[in-house]
């Protein structure tokens, strides 16, 4: 297709269909004749998701026409770009919220030739100029909207919350049938004026009641009596809206400057989970929030349902979110439930079918009333949306939904009153009752919910019954895990388990985490992790810093050969920045539960590294070296019985939360008079490799927070920074020769009583120094490279350390010298590499491999914009001499020869390509390059191998990361696992 468009992603509008239902409410105005949307032809989808939507350039007359079509197709909030399509070209501009010219909002693309076949591509891939910005993102709009219209009512008129969103609630209701002219005529005509008076809200209200149902958004007792006409003004601006002409002039933020007949429900319900998350009480947001971005949600919906699909019809399926906020997943998960219905039938559902699947098909629960209210209102307009007849109004009737279809569990008494989901008061009746349960349970931990026993007491159950070897804890009283397992229960066997979770599931160490990990995993059939780690405080979702993973899973135990994918996608900023990530499901790692078991960090190693590094890791392992952590305890001993004796973190300073201790001297804290005058070396002092105390200021506060024991600050003593630099890229070690204080920002090693405390720092200044030790963390540490940066001092402990009284008289001396020589300025931490590097016994590749992968995956801006840019001419020159070098091997062995070539692609490409030819024949594939960069784009692929008779063609993401010397080592491994019989010379495709 022209401009590199792949057919299957191009979803024409000439006719209806259920992979249409996304995009009802447009199809609705085309049919209905809208003036301004009926020449909108097609939609062209990245990933499922809509891209841009496409009109034949001779349908727009004007300037003014294509502004109006960039208005309303913003109000949908998904696709960033509209095309104008003409003979040989395509003009493309980007959608938003604002009063641009159509020229101000031109998408500049190459016009040569050579790029035109790039262009689809390129949107998808690079995004130009569609990052989201709060000021011209409807969701955001929305929210807006809502919160200045509940918040007044609350703070300026005393209305009661409940009552607020209820009254925004029904007026916006209201809104939404107005402008979808779904009112009666009598209410159409004055539909601006039906909340501008106490009288008329309740005349309103009370046909929306008789209409629809007295459930719908309940209201107090008597409240319109004290409604004043400040209020109902309030109301009543959520009603009006702006004439045709007066819309698209300019922008401002405002309820009559939007038009709900082209906003889908989607884009209100994130909104509502915004503002939720926003205003929740304290009490909430301990037990965690409700925001899911919309993207997110369809994701792991899609997905669920797919995998449904390939098991059985999922017509009748039953979905359950057990923590349904403002309805996010329910409002996908229904719309999925329709659209297979229409497939199965052949029929799009009418009024009665679409009724039929709401009451019995979709369930949530929640523990708070707003959010109820609010996915209330979601379901009942979702369900009028995809309503291919919604008129007369009076067929739309709902039945009650409280009690069937959503359910508030959060009574506040008795046993298990405060655990919502996770108590008592879900029955039995729902377990293996649903063929999909999905959601975002709340993430927060160390709540002290009232009678948290019984979720362990549960947990500990379901594991025992799924046969779980050893515990299954809940650490620290992590909300999200347990939801995992109760859906183990509500979930049907052989049913799908698709949940949001904060990634400390993947990565966290100690703290029982471990066990937990694994627990989980033997337990359940995990079949795709995607890791939103390195994704944290992008807008793919914003508003939270906490990393994230989508956890997809067939509830049954996992086959003793299985394994799970995991999908890490990467930092690509001008993707990120439009609320979209790459999910390369094509280039996934396979982990298995044996893995799992064997390496608990083996899911970092292959976040921030690959199975390269993975090796490195077992070979040093299997060397059977102490852990620093083991040498200091069998050497020095421990304190107290637990803590390593001369060893530790910093003393902690004063801070406000700090609190007379029991059997002090009433004063907050400890007091530290007995520290005064120790040289204190601070984050600002800090000198790497050497420490001259004669430069320090002398310890001088009066009192800290906590206090540590005298000998930790005794020299000789190495001390650890646990903020590796930017600068450096590696862990910051200095050595202080005399006695020395540090605060929290630092651990110490000082060894007590010990003969050769010099040699042994120095020692262990090189060792912790070396970027193996950096590699080492970054692949194993909890939380260096995943939440935080910075290395905690369990993983320094952890480090496998050579024995120190093993070294030979040789290496004794070459410590000594390497340390005088770095400390001097006679040599550089290269050859300190080099050295530790012989000394774990590591070779040439090895150190290519932790050179590589801390170049582009330390959690520092830097080196992600490295990683992200495009390789050099040089660089891919070079990926291509490893790659033959690693192949030549092969087949000199068989006999044949080997060529492999980079492939020139336009520079508006997202991929780079080369071509590996085996033998003397060189026979051209049926599908050219674009054709091999299309199926890339299709996949959202990092990479994309396509057999040819006599050789491979290559596509790989034009980032530098992918054309690394252990990426090619990695790739001629694939080649060579997977294409022996092309290396043997052997013809056959």
């Amino acid at each position: 297709m022209p401009f590199g468009a792949q057919a299957d992603d191009l979803r024409l509008f000439d006719a209806d269909g259920p992979g249409l239902l996304p995009y009802a409410t447009l199809l609705s105005a085309r049919a209905a004749g809208d003036d301004v949307l009926a020449n909108i032809a097609a939609v062209y989808e990245w990933q499922d998701a809509p891209l841009i939507f496409l009109i034949d350039a001779d349908d727009v007359a004007n300037d003014e026409q294509l502004h109006r079509i960039r208005r309303l197709l913003a109000m949908r909030g998904d696709a960033p770009y509209v095309g104008l399509v003409g003979p040989g070209q395509l003009l493309v501009y980007h959608l938003a919220l604002d009063s641009k010219a159509p020229e101000q909002a031109r998408v500049e693309l190459d016009p040569s030739t050579q790029a035109r076949g790039t262009t689809f591509a390129q949107l998808a891939n690079k995004r130009p100029d569609a990052e989201r910005k709060k000021t011209d993102w409807i969701s955001d709009v929305v929210l807006n909207l809502l919160t200045g219209s509940i918040d007044t009512l609350i703070s300026k008129h005393r209305i009661a919350d409940e009552d607020a969103i209820s009254l925004v609630g029904r007026a916006l209701f209201t809104r939404f049938m107005a402008d979808r002219g779904l009112l009666p005529s009598r209410m159409a005509s004055a539909a601006a004026s039906l909340f501008d008076d106490a009288d008329r809200a309740k005349a309103t209200s009370t046909w929306l009641d008789d209409t629809f149902n007295g459930d719908l958004l309940p209201l107090s007792e008597g409240l319109f009596a004290r409604l004043d006409r400040a209020s109902c003004h309030v109301l009543g601006n959520v009603l009006r809206r702006a004439n045709g002409d007066q819309l698209f002039l300019g922008w401002e933020e405002r309820w009559d400057n939007l038009d709900f007949a082209h906003i889908p429900v989607g884009v209100l319900s994130q909104a509502y989970e915004l503002y939720l998350r926003n205003h929740a009480p304290a009490r909430q947001r301990r037990q965690g929030g409700f925001y899911t971005p919309r993207p997110i949600a369809d994701l792991l919906v899609r997905a669920s349902f797919r995998a449904l699909n390939r098991q059985e019809p999922v017509r009748a399926s039953r979905i359950l979110d057990p923590a349904a906020g403002a309805g996010v997943f329910l409002l996908t998960a229904f719309r999925e439930l329709v659209a297979a219905h229409w497939r199965m039938t052949g029929v799009r559902p009418d009024t009665a079918t679409l009724r039929n699947i709401l009451y019995h098909q979709v369930c949530g629960f929640d523990i708070d009333e707003a959010a109820l209210r609010f996915a209330e209102l979601g379901l009942y307009l979702i369900s009028i949306e995809l309503d291919p007849d919604p008129r007369p109004a009076e067929k739309l009737r709902f039945k009650e939904l409280r009690g069937t279809v959503l359910r508030l569990l959060n009574t506040h008494e008795g046993i298990g009153g405060d655990l919502g989901s996770l108590g008592p008061l879900v029955g039995n009746e729902h377990n293996s009752a649903y063929d999909l349960v999905v959601g975002n349970p709340p993430w927060s931990s160390g709540t002290g919910l009232r009678d948290w026993n019984l979720v362990t007491t549960t947990v500990s159950q379901i594991a025992k019954s799924r046969e779980v070897i050893g515990s299954a804890p809940v650490p620290n009283e992590v909300l999200d895990l347990p939801f995992v397992w109760r859906a183990m229960e509500w979930a049907k066997p052989g049913g799908q388990i698709s949940f949001a979770l904060h990634a400390r599931l993947l990565f966290q160490q100690g703290d029982g985490m471990d066990e937990a990990r694994l627990a989980l995993f033997q337990a359940l059939d995990v079949t795709s992790i995607i890791n939103g780690t390195d994704l944290r405080q992008t807008k793919v979702w914003p508003e939270i810093a906490a990393p994230f993973c989508l956890l997809i899973a067939t509830n049954r135990l996992p086959s003793s050969s299985g394994g799970f994918r995991l999908i890490s996608p990467r930092v690509e900023r001008s993707l990120n920045a439009s609320g979209v990530m790459r999910v390369d499901a094509i280039n996934a790692e396979i982990v298995s539960v044996h893995e799992l078991a064997e390496t608990p960090e083996v899911l970092k190693i292959l976040f921030r590294g690959s199975k390269a590094d993975l090796g490195i890791l077992r070979r040093i392992r299997s060397q059977g070296h102490r852990t620093l952590e083991t040498f200091w305890r069998e050497t020095f001993g421990l304190v107290d019985g637990r803590n390593l004796r001369g060893s530790g973190n910093g003393y902690q300073r004063l801070r406000p939360s700090s609190r007379p201790v029991r059997g002090g001297d009433g004063l907050p804290g400890y007091d530290a008079s007995s520290l005064h005058g120790l040289p204190e070396i601070t984050a600002g002092t800090f000198t790497p490799i050497m420490i001259d105390a004669q430069q320090l200021k002398p310890f001088s506060h009066q009192r800290v927070h906590r206090l540590r024991a005298r000998e930790l600050f005794n020299g000789p003593l190495v001390v650890v920074h646990k903020s590796p630099p930017v600068s450096s890229g590696r862990i910051g070690v200095a050595i202080s020769t005399t006695d020395a204080i540090f605060n929290e920002t630092f651990y110490g090693y000082s060894p007590p009583d010990c003969a050769d405390a010099t040699e042994l720092t120095h020692y262990l200044a090189l060792v912790l120094g070396s970027r193996l030790v950096t590699w080492f963390a970054l692949v194993t540490s909890g939380e260096f490279g995943f939440e935080r940066e910075v290395v905690e001092k369990v993983i320094v402990d952890h480090v496998p350390l050579p024995e120190y009284r093993d070294l030979t008289s040789t290496q004794r001396e070459e410590v000594r010298a390497l340390y005088t020589d770095l400390s001097a300025g006679l040599c550089s931490w290269d050859a300190v590499d080099d050295w530790v590097a012989e000394l774990y016994g590591l070779s040439e590749r090895d150190l290519q491999v932790i050179s590589d992968t801390l170049e582009f995956n330390l959690p520092f801006s830097t080196n992600r914009r490295e990683a992200e840019r495009p390789p050099s001419t040089d660089e891919q020159s070079l990926f291509c001499d490893i790659l033959l070098g690693e192949l030549r091997p092969w087949t000199d062995r068989f006999g044949t020869s080997v060529q492999v070539r980079a492939v020139s692609q336009p520079a508006t490409s997202p991929w780079q390509a080369l071509e590996i030819s085996v033998g003397d024949d060189h026979e051209e594939s049926s599908i050219g390059w674009e054709g091999l960069l299309q199926v890339a784009d299709h996949a959202a692929a990092t990479e994309i191998l396509l057999r040819q008779t006599s050789g491979l063609r290559i596509g790989r993401l034009a980032q530098r990361r992918y054309w690394s010397v252990t990426q090619a080592r990695l790739l001629a491994q694939r080649i060579g696992w997977s294409h022996l019989d092309l290396l043997q010379g052997r013809v056959e495709g």
